[in-house]
């Protein structure tokens, strides 16, 4: 091998070490700004919007804000599917897939639930809040994994076998 070839692989190596970094830490910030942003909304400006402006209000605010939320939502799975398929790790791929059907559920009980709020008159019909249950439920159980995902990032690799490049 010439000194050249070997100052190549040096670089390659470099850059691909450069990439995972960089992967590493996308992972983390997306994963903090669906989580972190989920925990903030539901903990601070639901509650405070509820208080100054009353809880239909809100919930049309709320209507808004959650088609952001199920745009990051989708980002970070596709994102996370993509690391269980590097890391090849059961559990995370475990993760990945209950959070997307989890999404899509959230998703679809979303569109259900705008379908039935009345824009012009800002307000809902009494059945709403039963309904709206379920997606505090499906909420629920995606905080949850949210809660877990961090401690399959950080922990070491399978073991196994290397994790496949980007």
């Amino acid at each position: 091998m010439t000194p050249a070839s070997q100052t190549n692989m040096t670089s390659a190596g470099r850059i691909a070490k450069f990439v995972a970094f960089a992967w590493n830490w996308g992972l983390i910030l997306i994963w903090a700004t669906w989580w972190g942003g989920l925990n903030f909304y539901a903990l601070v400006v639901v509650p405070i919007g509820t208080e100054l402006i009353g809880s239909v209000e809100q919930g049309f605010i709320t209507q808004k804000v959650t088609q952001a939320h199920n745009a990051i939502t989708v980002l970070f799975v596709i994102c996370l599917l993509i690391e269980a398929y590097r890391r090849r790790h059961r559990m995370l791929w475990s993760t990945a897939i209950a959070l997307l059907v989890i999404t899509i559920g959230l998703i679809s009980w979303h569109v259900h639930l705008t379908s039935m709020m009345d824009f012009e008159q800002q307000s809902v019909p009494g059945r709403f809040y039963s309904e709206h249950a379920v997606y505090l439920w499906l909420t629920a159980f995606e905080w949850g994994l949210g809660l877990l995902i961090p401690v399959w990032f950080l922990s070491e690799r399978d073991g196994r076998r290397e994790p496949r490049s980007l």
